[in-house]
């Protein structure tokens, strides 16, 4: 109990540091420092909109972070949840597209995400695949299979499945009833919110309350121990990857379903790689992603209302997050025993 007191305490402080390098950032950059920090810090509770589009962009982040962190708790590195999104949104259309005309909407969307999942889970697979049969470090593989997806993924939205009509670099769209509702309108936030929500509580129960959750954070705490006292370390592994791919595939179909409609290029604006610092701030705890993603989205909505009202650009979101990035990871590089009192 006091070592999670303690790590919720580290997280927090994180944050509070990075809201404070905001504010100095703020009073830096803007020629009106109060007014700035006001449209960065207070405006998206202001109104409907603000507040809807803030949870709208938390909802795929959610499952990034979730996806991070079912990774992490096997000490595994899925490095390539960029384009497990990008894919997981292009094969969920793929197959809505397809379906349209044969299944009604709620049975459409559930096939959606299950084709969306596997996609994405197979692919995070080959990585897993990879480190158990040659030794090759899921952390490379999951990277440089991301990038080469994320072209694939590019050439199919602009080429076979582009909707000329459109003029965009986009795909062609579901129907209306293959989409989320939408709630606080006119705001971007949907139904997909509870999806999210739901997942977290679903991964928590997993990890902490059932014994295959339970062997994961074994693996992830020491695999020689784990390998030791019997368990398949291989075999977790792999699901460990699998899951954590699933996971980060759905995060695209969500937003697909949720608020574009389609598949558009770049559309992803780097969900995966905000995931594993969110996943980082929540240590790894489920429940815990929640506001951390909230936190993250926060940060994102305000910098871009701040673009809006005050003199200030939308890649001061960035910064901050770097810097909250910077702070979770460095923690890697502080000797545990430090601030401890030495006895002689």
């Amino acid at each position: 109990m006091i070592s999670k007191l303690h790590n919720l305490g580290r997280s927090l402080m994180v944050v509070g540091i990075s809201l404070i390098v905001g504010l100095l950032l703020v009073i830096l950059m803007s020629d009106d420092p109060g007014d700035a920090a006001k449209a960065f810090f207070l405006s998206v509770f202001s109104n409907r909109f603000y507040f809807g589009n803030l949870l709208a962009h938390s909802i795929p982040l959610m499952l990034t972070g979730l996806a991070a962190s079912v990774a992490f708790a096997a000490s595994c590195f899925n490095l390539g949840m960029e384009g497990q999104v990008y894919l997981g949104a292009l094969a969920g259309t793929s197959a809505g597209i397809f379906l349209s005309d044969l299944v009604p909407g709620a049975i459409g969307i559930a096939l959606m995400f299950t084709v969306s999942f596997f996609f994405g889970a197979s692919l995070a697979s080959i990585s897993a695949i990879l480190k158990i049969r040659t030794g090759v470090s899921e952390l490379i593989s999951s990277l440089l299979l991301s990038n080469g997806i994320v072209l694939a993924v590019d050439y199919f939205v602009e080429g076979p499945l582009n909707d000329k009509a459109s003029g965009l670099a986009a795909s062609i769209s579901l129907p209306a009833e293959f989409r989320f509702s939408g709630l606080m309108m006119p705001s971007s936030l949907h139904t997909g919110i509870f999806f999210s929500l739901f997942t977290a509580f679903l991964l928590w129960f997993f990890l902490f309350k059932t014994r295959e959750g339970f062997k994961i954070r074994i693996v992830g705490k020491s695999r020689t121990f784990a390998f030791y006292t019997g368990l398949n370390t291989d075999k977790l592994l792999f699901w460990a990857m699998f899951l954590s791919g699933g996971l980060a595939s759905t995060a695209g179909m969500i937003d697909v379903v949720g608020i574009h409609g389609r598949v558009m290029r770049g559309f992803s604006s780097g969900y995966g790689w905000n995931g594993i610092a969110i996943a980082l701030i929540a240590r790894n705890h489920p429940l815990l992603i929640i506001p951390a993603a909230i936190f993250f989205a926060y940060l994102e909505s305000g910098a871009q209302i701040a673009s809006l009202e005050a003199n200030i650009t939308p890649e001061f979101a960035r910064i901050v997050q770097a810097v909250i990035f910077f702070l979770v990871t460095a923690e890697a590089l502080v000797p545990k025993h430090l601030g401890r009192k030495r006895y002689a």
